[in-house]
């Protein structure tokens, strides 16, 4: 194979998916050590996967301009740059802020990665850009698993501070492949002038949809090691605990839209938050009954829903060009969203210094997205956004 040919690439973007998650998932089964190692606090706990989901919203809000201007390749190696750094640093940090500070460099790098990646597929996978789409958020949801899974075990032998910057060496890996690849270049026309979305109600409650549900994965994320330790559980068995829901939320992601059938993607979205309201219950009412199950249950639907948000956004319009900015309008505004909510989640464990207020607001949100998602009947499309046009 050259350099120029597919498999390569397709490799390349996969390893790109497998680093996009590590940098949340590896903290917080370590956050037991973190404390007592470095004095971690709570508000430095609470801000660690808030603050690069906020940066992943504040990329792809602002960062049309530089797709414009710079090659994607070298946007996306910017991304990866940054990431590295984020996440070799961890390795020499002795206070908390200064792991806060790497979060947010990691996050901008994570962003600016997820922000290039669809033009890239589109530009050498057109005819494959589902398909390959739904393998780049697999491996996305994959790599998650594996820093939840991995990084106690890397703990145990090396330290938690080797084990949270040795995932430095994945991204490095896929910086030093991707400079090997030749991704030709791409002549596009200018893009058509687009009213703007922030006037439009459908695209801010599509935006809040997409992030409360990305809200209770980071808010899992964050808190689920976590709270099962505080219920005598070790470090790798919380860690293990994270890796099956996110093992199960790979699954709803694949498997969910191959089971969508006509044009309307509430029963899915329906039966995919009432599958997380399932594990959210599980958590709270008996969080010892049968953990693996609630994690499995709410990890189906939290990955579910994901794919299924992005298409649902795409097809409220049919020109490919507004379909893509409504999608970063509503990635954008909803990872600010979904940063806001594992914040929020500490702060109420930190006053009640209980977990059960964490798992009662999160089930108190997915409700709430069911009777949102009610609204999302496809008579209501063309009318949501006035077509033709925005």
């Amino acid at each position: 194979m050259t350099r120029h040919s597919n498999g390569p690439t397709l490799a390349a973007l996969v390893l790109a998916g497998l680093n996009m998650r590590p940098l949340l998932t590896s903290v917080s089964p370590l956050l037991g050590q973190l404390r007592q190692s470095i004095g971690l606090s709570p508000l430095a706990a609470s801000l660690l996967p808030a603050v690069p989901m906020m940066m992943m919203g504040a990329v792809a809000l602002l960062g049309a301009p530089l797709m414009q201007r710079l090659p994607l390749r070298r946007l996306l190696l910017a991304g990866l740059t940054l990431l590295l750094v984020a996440l070799a640093v961890r390795g020499v940090i002795a206070e908390g802020r200064w792991l806060v500070l790497s979060a947010l460099c990691g996050g901008l790098g994570i962003g600016i990665v997820q922000m290039v990646m669809p033009g890239l597929i589109r530009q050498r996978f057109s005819r494959r850009s589902t398909a390959v789409t739904g393998l780049w958020a697999g491996a996305l949801m994959g790599g998650g698993g594996l820093g939840a899974a991995l990084s106690p075990w890397l703990s145990t032998h090396l330290g938690w501070s080797l084990a949270l910057s040795d995932w430095a060496l994945p991204v490095l890996l896929a910086i030093l492949i991707w400079l090997w690849l030749r991704v030709p270049g791409t002549h596009e026309s200018n893009p058509l002038p687009l009213p703007s979305l922030w006037r439009k109600p459908r695209a801010w409650t599509l935006a809040l949809s997409f992030g409360l549900v990305n809200g209770g994965y980071a808010t899992c994320v964050a808190w689920l090691p976590d709270a099962y330790q505080q219920l005598g559980w070790s470090a790798q068995a919380g860690g293990a605990l994270l890796a099956v829901m996110i093992a199960l939320q790979v699954t709803g992601a694949l498997l969910m839209p191959l089971l969508a059938r006509g044009s309307d993607r509430r029963p899915q979205l329906i039966f995919s938050l009432a599958c997380q309201l399932i594990g959210m219950a599980g958590f709270l009412l008996d969080p010892l009954l049968v953990p693996w199950l609630w994690a499995a249950i709410a990890g189906f639907g939290l990955g579910a829903a994901f794919p299924l948000a992005m298409v649902l956004a795409l097809e409220h319009l049919p020109q490919p060009q507004a379909g893509a900015r409504l999608v970063a309008f509503m990635q954008g505004w909803g990872f600010i969203i979904a940063g806001c909510m594992p914040f929020i989640a500490g702060q109420l464990h930190t006053v009640t210094d209980s977990f059960t207020s964490v798992w009662l607001m999160q089930g108190a949100v997915v409700v709430g997205l069911i009777a949102l998602n009610f609204r999302f009947h496809p008579r209501s499309y063309r009318q949501a956004f006035g077509q033709p046009g925005l």
